[in-house]
């Protein structure tokens, strides 16, 4: 990730695609470095499962539960996505003349086909103003590779069943459907204002725009958050009661949550919340190999 970035996050994972069979992530032909590589930039990420709460006290009136994932923060111009999307399109810092967060995809090579190939995911240092005009090699951050798994039809992930919040939030989550790309699952950690939170079994997934491919649309990202994990990060922003919160408290069904909802879920015998994010990226010239 850039070293600017709040609140954002590129979970590159998932599952094989529904139109196919699984396919042999250990047995990858042709996974050999392709130069130079198809480029995708987020541009957006949008939290839909589950919403965040905050308790909000402005006198002389009771305090209420705010549910601050698309609107702003009372008194503030805070809100979770819109944080998200801030990041992705300002330059708090115009002495660097670099955008405060860029997330990346690299597809070498981008398949479409139904085959398996290799995507690399990381930060860049993109020039401001939004769009950029091209991206860099971030100082601060080396990609990851992963394995993908390309399909013609049908689709590529979706909310796993029980999962979701009831009642369902809205807008809903996206379901990407082909031709898109699929990655295999892992463990990702994001940073979110110098705070690490970790996903597991993190995955990712988008249809392609056009032939050739001219974006990435529907994208959605899951990963699952322990409990017990949430319950350790504070999360420090101006906006919040006191400056900083327990996360945990942030999520409904977490300790101290003021919503009435109970989105937990259980993953391998584990408490927490299942997240699911829509996403969208742009075509972007990288300077680099």
């Amino acid at each position: 990730m850039s070293r600017k970035l709040l609140l954002s996050a590129v979970l590159l994972c998932s599952v094989p695609a529904a139109a196919q069979s699984t396919p042999d992530w250990f047995g990858v032909d042709g996974f050999e470095f392709v130069t130079p590589a198809t480029v995708f930039r987020f541009t957006d990420l949008d939290l839909r499962d589950p919403h965040v709460f905050l308790p909000i006290t402005i006198p002389p009136f009771p305090t209420f539960c705010s549910d601050f994932t698309d609107n702003v923060i009372p008194t503030t111009t805070v809100s979770f996505n819109g944080s998200i999307q801030d990041s992705y399109s300002a330059d708090s810092n115009p002495a660097d003349g670099v955008l405060d967060a860029s997330s990346l995809l690299w597809f070498r090579p981008l398949r479409r086909d139904g085959g398996i190939a290799r995507v690399d995911n990381g930060g860049a240092d993109c020039l401001a103003p939004a769009p950029p005009a091209s991206c860099s090699a971030s100082a601060t951050a080396q990609p990851q590779s992963y394995v993908y798994a390309s399909a013609i039809s049908g689709t590529c992930l979706s909310p796993l069943p029980g999962t979701t919040g009831t009642p369902a939030y809205s807008p809903a989550i996206a379901t990407p459907a082909g031709p898109c790309f699929v990655t295999a699952a892992r463990t990702f950690s994001f940073d979110n204002g110098g705070t690490l939170i970790t996903l597991n079994d993190a995955q990712i997934a988008a249809s392609f725009v056009g032939n050739p491919a001219t974006g990435l649309s529907n994208g959605l990202l899951r990963g699952f958050l322990r409990e017990s994990d949430a319950n350790q990060i504070i999360i420090n922003n101006p906006a919040l009661p006191g400056g900083s919160i327990v996360l945990s408290s942030l999520l409904p069904g977490g300790n101290g949550s003021c919503s009435s909802r109970n989105d937990k879920d259980l993953h391998n015998g584990e408490s927490g919340w299942w997240f699911y994010f829509n996403f969208v990226a742009e075509p972007v010239t990288y300077l680099d190999p």
